[in-house]
């Protein structure tokens, strides 16, 4: 039946909507007047989300975004924990030592792959997950829609909007005109940054990225990145083994896309006067884009 629908929506809509057919007809939604998704139906179900204008400012206090490199060994756990963390994909397996407040899950191969602690985070009725749709949709399918506990907060991919024509990073420029939050950078109009998550995110090929668009939108004044290390792509994320590595495509990025986007983001942050600090001492992301401390420094 899947497949049915796919060719339903693909006749009947333009290639420029494609990136949506997954979700058709199986995903209702409406937006605010400021762009975010304010109420969505899943198989007829209504789903409970949070107002993203609501959440615009909470947090005035630092906030540590917790990564998977394998720096993260090295941290030392008890001092991380005095700061509130948000943490992107396998950085549960810290939940023993770390309490998450925060979490973003926007990949769809890490739901995939890792079911049973994708399981474990939305049913945590402490956190608030910021999640696309897509995501969240193959999580309903594969866990049912009752399995999830947590509070939900919708974030969309700026080039991807559900049920939205594509963007190409191409167009950022032009699009920047429209959303007085997405600032692009001078020198590649393909890098972009997005202040106000309502208008959506720009992904830049990895999930930390979407943290600390999620973080600046929060409103913490000081943000401190851990496991962003960005180097040793073959090795395991701290929390895997030689034997169990999902496979990783930031290193074909990093030059091209990452890096440069970390860059742009740094700027925007020192005219805003928020201090961002990077954890990972041998990380890729030099101290001129985020200085380099240890935690014993804070």
């Amino acid at each position: 039946m899947g497949s049915l629908w796919k060719q339903i929506y693909r006749y009947t809509h333009p290639r420029s909507y494609r990136h949506s057919e997954n979700l058709w007809p199986h995903v209702r939604i409406t937006r605010a007047p400021e762009g975010h998704i304010r109420s969505l139906v899943w198989k007829g179900k209504p789903i409970a989300i949070e107002d993203l204008s609501a959440l615009r400012g909470t947090h005035r206090e630092p906030l540590a975004i917790v990564a998977t490199g394998p720096s993260v060994k090295t941290l030392d756990k008890q001092k991380l924990s005095q700061f509130t963390s948000l943490g992107v994909n396998g950085a549960y397996h810290l939940r023993d030592r770390i309490k998450f407040d925060y979490y973003v899950i926007v990949d769809r191969d890490f739901v995939a792959d890792r079911q049973e602690i994708v399981r474990q985070i939305v049913q945590d009725r402490d956190l608030l997950l910021f999640i696309t749709v897509q995501c969240l949709h193959d999580i309903f399918c594969a866990l049912g829609s009752d399995a999830v506990k947590c509070r939900l907060a919708i974030v969309e991919d700026i080039r991807h909007k559900v049920f939205q024509p594509l963007v190409k990073p191409a167009d950022y420029a032009r699009k920047s005109q429209q959303l007085s939050g997405l600032v692009v950078d001078a020198e590649n109009s393909e890098i972009g940054y997005c202040r106000d998550i309502r208008q959506g995110v720009v992904d830049a090929g990895t999930v930390a990225y979407w943290a600390l668009q999620i973080a600046h939108y929060l409103g913490a004044p000081t943000i401190l990145i851990a496991g962003v290390d960005m180097n040793n792509f073959s090795s395991p994320r701290f929390y895997e083994n030689a034997a169990d590595v999902m496979p990783s495509l930031l290193e074909t990025c990093f030059l091209s896309l990452i890096k440069p986007s970390f860059s742009h983001a740094s700027r925007i942050m020192k005219e805003e006067n928020i201090v961002v600090y990077n954890l990972s001492p041998d990380s890729a992301l030099e101290s001129h884009i985020f200085k380099k401390v240890s935690l014993n420094d804070l």
